[in-house]
């Protein structure tokens, strides 16, 4: 902390004249919040009321942007050289023309304050007489530069004050007149050179006014008020202008700003002394777009004059072009414009329709947020936002999430083609995840609007009917069966399709979401009860329909056949074996489910585990006479 220059508590070893030694108050146990910290010693870098400029970050209060609190390689504690920390902000373009301003290589502190001056642009004294102080204005070199006429005052009408491209530090445009020493065609006399008359009256002798013969006329050239954009003498700007168009322009339409008749739209040259600016505020208007996001490519550029006349043009708002082409001029009408395959503007509008000409909250320049301004076209899609189930882009009010109002690639000005395109876009991960060995048909064909509405519907997931309506709609045979069954089952009967098939495909026959018998399991639990500690009954095991119907039976149990012949399929009831392991009688009709569990037993033989005593030791004639 003590090499280079040193900051002098520091160099004191007095750290306690800015640290507290316990608490954090603004900072890292700072005594105060800067500025009045660095205040307590340094009283004369104090703003003042008085002040006509104060360098930004003083103005902040931010004292450690340029200095260094502790020690630095550079004087004045400075964080960088003097010239790099101008340029930490200040654009080096200022110092690239050609021509230098001798001043340059004393450093930007010949002529500005790092910090506050009583004059415009931190300058440390008024600019004339700062340019007088190198300048010998009353020598005879200088005054032959100047046609012999007393230029002992405004400088910077003419000059660039730290460099350029012509000889004299002159700005790049200079009125024809000054050029040619012409001073006394608007100035009498050579002595106290006053103007002949007003200087927006001189302009007219020279350039003639045709205020009226356009259908729209720039307010200040109408009032014959030149000099409220131009500049009289020279201008580093095309047509010398005073300002650049994007500070000049928005002096007074900032924010929608209109000059008002007779004020002034200020420019540097030319304005009467000590007279403020005239203009209607108007926050948060289309022109200068203060704390507005997002800005038309010529706003942000400052070129209004791409778009508008200055002076008269023969269509609205001062446009070079009507305004259902101008946008055409830089965008090809034939994407973006009514000629192509665009949505529909407003007869007229045409851009303006959705968007805004200078800038916008919104992106793409909308006039709206994007949901708030398709709903005022489409109302029947507003009506859906307050549906059961929405689609999420339409939730979110993200329309251009699958429309595209410019080069559309589909039907209803949507981002991809037909058969489902878009909507695979986001969702081809789902369908691969449920398999695509079996597709249902109309995910197949792209038909994707076959059962879901693309906005918002009364049933989940955006479906526009109840799931067993739809698919019935398209398997009435099904419904047909699932109506005259006695025992039907309950999921079927419910339209609750979607608890077994998947809707889009499946890796398994019948689109079904899961294999048997697993399927069946996830309600029926209680049937795998003694499949890990017992016996199963391996038709049970292998597939529930090899006895059960799928969608229901006129059998109880939904059994696809009567009990009688149920267990007939696969046991012959009239071997010796299975006599003889039913000692003698003979079983069948319908029976076999007294004694035996149909899914699984802990017991051999599928027994069911609690029996009657009796028939647990053989014995039948306790309650059957004439039995062993």
């Amino acid at each position: 902390m003590k090499t280079g220059y040193v900051h002098a508590p520091i160099r004191e070893n007095r750290c306690d004249a800015c640290h507290r030694p316990h608490g954090i108050i603004a900072g890292v146990f700072d005594r105060l919040p800067q500025p009045d910290l660095c205040l307590q010693c340094h009283q004369d870098k104090k703003i003042e009321s008085r002040q006509k400029s104060v360098h930004k970050p003083v103005a902040r209060g931010e004292c450690t942007f340029c200095h260094a609190p502790h020690n630095s390689r550079y004087e004045l504690l400075l964080k960088e050289s003097r010239e790099q920390t101008c340029f930490t902000c200040h654009s080096r373009e200022l110092i690239t023309g050609s021509v230098l301003h001798p001043a340059l290589e004393k450093g930007c502190q010949a002529c500005h304050d790092a910090h506050k001056s009583d004059h415009d642009f931190l300058l440390v004294s008024p600019s004339d007489a700062l340019c007088a102080s190198c300048h010998q204005i009353d020598g005879e070199r200088f005054g032959k530069a100047h046609f012999s006429f007393p230029a002992a005052t405004g400088c910077t009408g003419c000059h660039t004050p730290h460099s350029g491209e012509r000889p004299g530090l002159l700005k790049k445009n200079v009125h024809a007149p000054t050029v040619k020493g012409n001073c006394d065609s608007c100035h009498s006399g050579r002595e106290g050179g006053a103007l002949k008359e007003e200087a927006d009256g001189l302009c007219l002798t020279c350039h003639e006014l045709r205020a009226g013969e356009r259908i729209t006329t720039h307010r200040p050239y109408a009032e014959k008020r030149c000099t409220i954009c131009h500049a009289v003498h020279a201008s580093d700007y095309p047509s010398l202008l005073a300002l650049p168009p994007e500070e000049g322009c928005l002096r007074c339409h900032e924010g929608g700003a209109v000059p008002p008749a007779g004020g002034t739209a200020e420019s540097e040259q030319g304005e009467p002394a000590g007279e403020e600016p005239s203009r209607v505020e108007a926050p948060g208007g289309p022109y200068g777009g203060e704390g507005r996001v997002f800005q038309h490519t010529p706003v942000k550029k400052g070129d209004c004059l791409s778009c508008h006349s200055g002076h008269g043009a023969d269509h609205d708002h001062l446009l070079t072009t009507a305004q259902d082409k101008i946008c055409s001029t830089c965008h090809d009408a034939k994407k973006f414009g009514s000629e192509g395959t665009s949505h529909p503007s407003e007869p007229g509008r045409e851009c303006a329709t959705c968007h805004e000409a200078h800038s916008a909250d919104n992106a793409i320049l909308l006039r709206r947020k994007m949901d708030s301004l398709c709903f005022s076209c489409h109302r029947h899609a507003a009506e859906q936002r307050g549906m059961f189930s929405t689609h999420n882009p339409f939730a979110l009010g993200d329309c251009g999430g699958c429309h595209r109002m410019h080069e559309p690639s589909g039907p209803a000005y949507t981002r991809s083609g037909t058969k489902g395109e878009l909507c695979l876009t986001c969702h081809e991960a789902k369908l691969q995840s449920e398999g695509t060995a079996f597709t249902h048909k109309p995910v197949a064909q792209g038909q994707c609007q076959q059962c879901h509405d693309v906005h918002g519907a009364d049933f989940a997931p955006v479906m526009k009917k109840r799931p067993g309506d739809l698919c019935l709609e398209c398997h009435p045979g099904t419904g047909q069966e699932i109506a005259e069954m006695t025992v039907p089952h309950l999921p079927a009967v419910r339209g609750e399709c979607v608890d077994c098939h998947s809707a889009h495909g499946s890796s398994r026959e019948n689109m079904l979401k899961r294999a048997q018998p697993m399927l069946c399991l996830e309600c029926h639990k209680d049937v795998a009860q003694f499949w890990r500690d017992g016996v199963a009954h391996q038709p049970a095991m292998e597939n529930c329909l090899h006895c059960h119907g799928s969608h229901g039976a006129n059998e109880a149990g939904m059994l696809d056949t009567a009990k009688s012949n149920l267990c007939a399929r696969c046991h012959q009831f009239e071997t010796g074996e299975f006599v003889k392991a039913h000692q003698g009688i003979k079983a069948g009709g319908g029976s076999c489910t007294t004694c035996h569990d149909p899914h699984g037993s802990p017991e051999k033989g599928l027994l069911f585990p609690v029996a009657h005593e009796p028939f647990l030791q053989g014995t039948c004639s306790p309650c059957h006479p004439g039995r062993p």
